[in-house]
Order: C-alpha cells, then structure tokens, then sequence
C-alpha cells in the first residue's frame, strides 16, 4: 500500500494543496517482511450500516503451515470491536477477555488479542480460524496542521453517513502482521450505497433494501482498504483491465476525463515498466482530503477531483505506484525508495518521455530549489533515513532529493541500463519486499559494475556536493586563430562528492559550448578547449545534478520568505473594510505561525537584514515609490498598472505576487501581495502558500494568468573577465 505526495510543479494554474493530502502513510506501523510464497487467506463477511457508525464481521483465516504447529495465534483488532464467537476447526474457542495483559492507550486502534490453538490431529490438518466480531469505528477526519499537501487529514478510520474508509490503520478485520494476504470479501450495505476495494469485484445485487457486493482480491496485499459512499460507478474494458470512475453524483460527468487520463498513463507505463500488476483500476472520489495510492485504485480527495487533476504528479503518480509500493513492497524499517522512484518516473519522466522539455526543466529546478530551502544543513538526515512524509524537510529529502538521486544514477548507467534496473526492481520484487540494499544489488547487475560508490555519497550519507570555481584563465592559442584555452579550478566543500559535472559556455559570435567534467577531488583543476573567445561560464544550468546552493543563488520567491531565519510581515495600519475582508484568511494562518515580526505600515521601509512580506496597500505603495527599486529591471509599476517583464497587466480583477532581490543583502528577499481590488485578492489570499515556488504570478479572477523567474543575485552563470 502506497501513501504518497506528488510535487506541485511550477506549471500548475489552480492550487493544488489536495494532492498531497495524503500521503501521509504511517510507515514504520507497516508489516514486515513475510514469506511471499505463504500469504495467509481471509474470507470477509462484513455488514455496515453508516448511519450508527456500526460493522458486524464474520473472517474465516486459513493459517499457512508456519502457523500450525503454534500453540496460540496473535492478531490485532480495534479496540472498538468485540468479539462474539471464536472458532477453530469447528470448534468453539474461549473468547478472551478484551484487556488481559495489556493496556490500549486512548485513541489507539490497536488491540493484540492471543488466542489459544488446540493441537492437530496432524501435521497436513487444515488449520481454520472463524472470527464473529462488532462494534464502531467513527474516527471523524480532522485537518492536521500546517500544509494539507505536507499532512493530509487524521483519521484511522471513519464509518458515517458522510462516507466510509476503513485501512490498514482501521485494523477493521483480524490483521496478523508480518504477513501478506489474499482476501474474499463479501460486503452488505445500504442500497443506495457502492463500496470498493483492493482486486475484482465479482457480484453486486440489491435485495430487500440492501446492496450486497463480493471481491476477490487474489494477488497477496500488505493490507485490505475499503471505501463506500453515494457513488456514481462507470466503467470501460482497456486491454483486459478495467477501468472505473467511483463519482459523487454531482461529479460524475468528470468519469470520462479520469479514464482517457488513465489509459494515456496505463499505455505509457506498461510499454516502460511492463505488464499492469492488477486488473482494474479505479478512481474513486473521498470526502476527505486525501491522494492514497492502493493496489487497483487510487482515493483522492472531492477538491481533486473537481478540479480534474489529471496531470502526471497526481493521477499519474498514483498509477506509477501500482508497481512501487502496491505490487512491488518496501520494508519501511529499511528506508523508503518508493516514493522517490515513482515521483521520478511520474512527476519528471513522463514530460522528458513526451517531449515537454521546458517542464521537465521547471521540474529539476524546483527539485534543487526544494531541496536547498527546506534541507537545512543542521536538520538533513540521509535518504536511506527517510520513511515517510510529515514535514517539508521530510518531502524534500524523501521525494525531492531521492527523485534526483534516480535521475543522476540515470546519467552515470545510461537510459538502457538505467531502465533494466528499473524493470529488474519488478521482475524480482513483485509479491515481496525489497529496500535500498536491494536496488545496489539490481542497478549494479544492470550496469554490469558495482554501484556501491553511488548508492553511498547519495543515499547513505546527507548532503549534496557545493561547488565554486576559481582562478579562470583564458588565453588565447597561438598557434591556431580563433582558438582559445580556458583553464580554472573547481573546489568543493567536504565531504566530496564523485559527480559528472556540466559546464555551459556562452562564446563570442553567438556561439556556445557544452562539457562535462569528471569531479572527485575538493580542488580540482581543469582545461577547456574552445574555438571562440568565452563571455560567460554556467555550472549546470540545466539542473541535471542536485547541488548545494546558497540563499542567494536561488531566486526570489515566497519560499524564500517562508524558509528564511527571520521573517518580517509589513501589513497596512489603517484599512478599508473590504481590504481587511480580503486578508483575513492570510492573516489568520499567518498569526498561527511562529517567529513572523509584524509591521504595521501605510508607507513601509526596507531597513533590516531579513526577508519581508508586504501585504495589501502597503505592498502597492512600497512598489509605487522610489524608495524600492530591486525589481526595477523587470517590473514598471504605475497606480493601476504594472508591467513585468515587458508584459502590462491592469483591469480591477487582476492580483500580484512578486518576489524581489532584497535591496541590500542578496540571501534575504521581498515579497509583495497585493490587488487592484479586494475582490482579486481574495481567492488568492486564502492559498497564498500554494505558490510559492515563482518569483512573480499575476491571478485573474483568482486564476494564475502569468508566472515567471527573476534571475537570482549570485547566479551559477558567470561573467567571465579577461586578464590582462
């Protein structure tokens, strides 16, 4: 079962805070490693009823042989459920008392129950378990704090007239760990209702008032999720794979959209990856919050839905996870690969596969700038330490960090052997669980030498190589006309790094020149042959490596804001009511928010040493006056009008957010939000830190119309001065 995050890409045009909703997959509550060939069967007999929260569950278990010969059999199951009757063989079996030798903490839903076996007539006797249980599971879905796309919802499980979801979490049926399972599942629930789960569905009939629907789920699962509510239910045969859209009524028109989107990844992914792992695939609507991966269906929140997220990062990353995390499982204990694997291949590849290459771009830079924000060098652990994902320092080590470890193993293996690997990670690990040490073992078979050197400075080890170069020297060759020497020397701060490090020239005669350096020493020098006259020098400004980058060579945006040490807010002191109406919603999440200095200011300054975030008329007027003028290259702004980068923008509905150089010290920037009316500000007000990742947007109506980068105050593109 894979919980995961997709990226919000520069490009997106509506906030997108949704996806992420999930993602929160308690990872280290996950089983271990079982024996694949050995999975355990649960034949399910459950009823619910959402108006009282309640469920009724009959599990007939049929223990594998390693569990036979044992002279008790411990599983967990929610403390909210009673058993009623215990069978094994036939035979009646003492109930144990719910609390014998243990304590369930409060809000826990686990509850170790053992249970006494009697002995075999025989080794070859089947051993069957039959569990009659009941009770209700109402764990109401409440927002986490800080960003939903970072934590989604809390719930370990809900049962209500709003909708049902029972997981892993729930343990809503007896979970023996340290197993895999198969499953039949017969299901009895309102009439009106439709439920879905893991594998195939194999009836569904309404009689006497009620829906009563059975799946068979026969390829062995990590754990069983189920979700229920008013669906719409289409569905379309692709290739012998169903496809299947679990829609409120009021979004079922939306159906058609997600399967072609579906079929678009399904084609692309198979043809890359191999064979689908499962038989159908199904998006289903939550009502709640969330973007949950799971084995044949992915569960995304209403607000998705409705908006139609269709792209790579959020449809296609949940497809992408049908191999990693659902069929192919990662022992959690050992570290997380997966997410990082599939937000590569669905966030990034899928735009380098079709030819989006200046998205493919947008995705390497925020990857690197992501990174450098959030990394803070006090804080980084290695990304074998990462397990799952509750903060933004964990997104940008486990996904962002470990995407672009895949895209550099790529570069050194090549894509043939790079891709091998890839599918080698399927063509082992399906049914079983495989962790870092394994993926060493797979690339280096794949690339035909051993990879040990990589899968240490990046994976087992924090950090990421920071670069300088010093003492340039260009000369011309005096033998040959026109030909040029460029030597210099490239220092790196401990620990080293091996890397391939590209180099970008621009020449004179408006021609360029590509290289690429082998770099394994903290002072290494090198010579450049080139057959013009060099004018500028960039370290890799197409963002194929993931370096460390200072504050100032990253360029201004809101992030910069968010992630600085010391944070000052400048917001107006006197206010229309319509102004402090359209704020409002900021302001209450930024009063939630540690260590911001307020500023109450009709006609603010810029004095300190620190990043700023002016707000409403303040932000205009500051903007308006000579007394800022870091942004003076890109932006022209007049009372009513603003032009950026040579592009005016004027009309009442239109709203800004601009990022720009600090005037006097380039690792702090400043930050303005602002309208030509409350009524443009307001829809942006309420998601303002969903786009932090631009140096400039400009909303209309609340929708991004424009976005674009300044230049960062120390680039990695140098001026290249001639000696004398």
């Amino acid at each position: 079962m894979s919980f995961s995050h997709p990226i919000l890409p520069p490009a997106i045009q509506v906030p997108s805070f949704i996806l992420a909703l999930a993602w929160l997959w308690l990872a280290s509550a996950s089983p271990l490693q079982a024996n694949p060939l050995t999975p355990i069967h649960h034949k399910l007999e459950i009823e619910l009823n959402p108006d009282t929260h309640a469920m009724t569950g009959l599990d007939t278990i049929n223990l594998p042989p390693s569990h036979r010969a044992n002279s008790s059999v411990s599983f967990i199951l929610n403390p909210q459920l009673t058993i009623d009757r215990v069978e094994f063989n036939g035979k009646l079996v003492p109930v144990p008392p719910p609390s014998e030798g243990q304590t369930v903490q409060p809000g826990s839903t686990r509850r170790v129950i053992e249970i006494p076996l009697p002995p075999l007539d025989g080794p070859d006797q089947p051993a069957v378990l039959t569990l009659t249980y009941h009770g209700q599971i109402d764990d109401s879905p409440t927002a986490s704090g800080g960003l939903r796309f970072v934590r989604p919802d809390d719930t370990n499980g809900h049962i209500g007239p709003n909708g049902v979801y029972l997981t892993y979490e729930t343990f809503w049926f007896p979970t023996l760990e340290q197993t895999l399972s198969t499953y039949d599942l017969t299901l009895r629930l309102p009439s009106d209702w439709e439920a879905i789960t893991q594998g195939r569905e194999i009836a569904n009939a309404v009689t006497d008032g009620h829906r009563t629907t059975q799946w068979r789920v026969n390829l062995p699962s990590e754990a069983l999720t189920l979700a229920a509510n008013h669906f719409v239910v289409q569905k379309q045969e692709w290739k012998g794979i169903q496809l299947a859209t679990y829609l409120y009524p009021e979004d079922a028109h939306l159906a058609t959209q997600y399967i072609e989107a579906t079929i678009d990844y399904l084609q692309m992914y198979t043809e890359l990856l191999g064979p689908y792992p499962f038989t159908k695939f199904a998006v289903v609507e939550n009502f709640f919050p969330s973007g949950l991966g799971l084995p044949s269906f992915t569960l995304l929140g209403e607000g998705v839905i409705r908006r139609g997220y269709t792209q790579p990062y959020s449809l296609g990353h949940e497809i992408v996870h049908s191999w990693f995390g659902n069929s192919v499982f990662n022992n959690f204990a050992q570290g997380n690969w997966v997410e990082g694997l599939t937000t590569y291949l669905s966030n990034y590849y899928y735009d380098e596969a079709r030819g989006n290459q200046q998205e493919a771009f947008n995705t390497r830079r925020r990857m690197v700038y992501e990174y450098n924000l959030y990394a803070e060098p006090d804080k980084e652990y290695p990304v074998r330490a990462f397990h799952h994902k509750e903060t933004r320092l964990d997104n940008a080590i486990g996904y962002q960090k470990t995407a672009m470890a895949f895209h550099m193993l790529r570069q050194e293996m090549g894509d043939v052997a790079f891709f091998k690997g890839v599918r080698g990670i399927i063509q082992e690990g399906t049914g079983t669980y495989l962790e870092w040490n394994d993926l060493l073992r797979i690339f280096s078979k794949a690339a035909e030498r051993d990879l040990g050197w990589f899968f240490h400075q990046w994976i087992d080890q924090p950090g990421a190589p920071t670069l300088d170069i010093q003492d340039i020297l260009i000369q011309e060759d005096p033998t040959q006309e026109g030909r040029f020497t460029l030597t210099g020397t490239i220092l790196q701060d401990e620990p080293v790094f091996t890397i391939r490090l590209p180099l970008h020239l621009d020449l004179q005669g408006e021609r360029i020149h590509d290289a690429v350096l082998n770099v394994d020493r903290a002072a290494q020098p090198f010579t450049l042959d080139l057959p013009a006259n060099p004018t500028t020098l960039a370290i890799d400004p197409e963002h194929h490596l993931l370096l460390g980058l200072h504050r100032a060579q990253i360029p201004p945006m809101l992030n910069r804001w968010e992630t600085d040490t010391r944070r000052i807010l400048i917001r107006p002191q006197t206010m229309t009511t319509d102004e402090a109406q359209s704020l409002e919603t900021l302001l209450q999440r930024l009063e939630t928010q540690p260590g911001i200095e307020t500023i109450l200011s009709d006609d603010p300054v810029i004095s300190e040493s620190a990043s700023y975030l002016v707000i409403g008329s303040s932000a205009q007027r500051l903007l308006e006056s000579s007394s800022f003028n870091s942004c003076e290259k890109s932006i022209d702004m007049h009372p009513g009008h603003i032009s950026i980068q040579e592009q005016t923008f004027e009309g009442p509905e239109m709203a800004f957010l601009i990022s720009c150089a600090h005037p006097r010290d380039a690792n702090h920037t400043v930050t303005f939000f602002f309208g030509w009316s409350p009524d443009a500000v307001t829809p942006v007000s309420r998601l303002l830190f969903f786009y932090g990742w631009d140096s400039y947007l400009v909303f209309k109506q609340g929708k991004v119309i424009a976005r674009g980068m300044f230049q960062p105050v120390h680039s990695a593109r140098e001026i290249i001065r001639h000696s004398p």
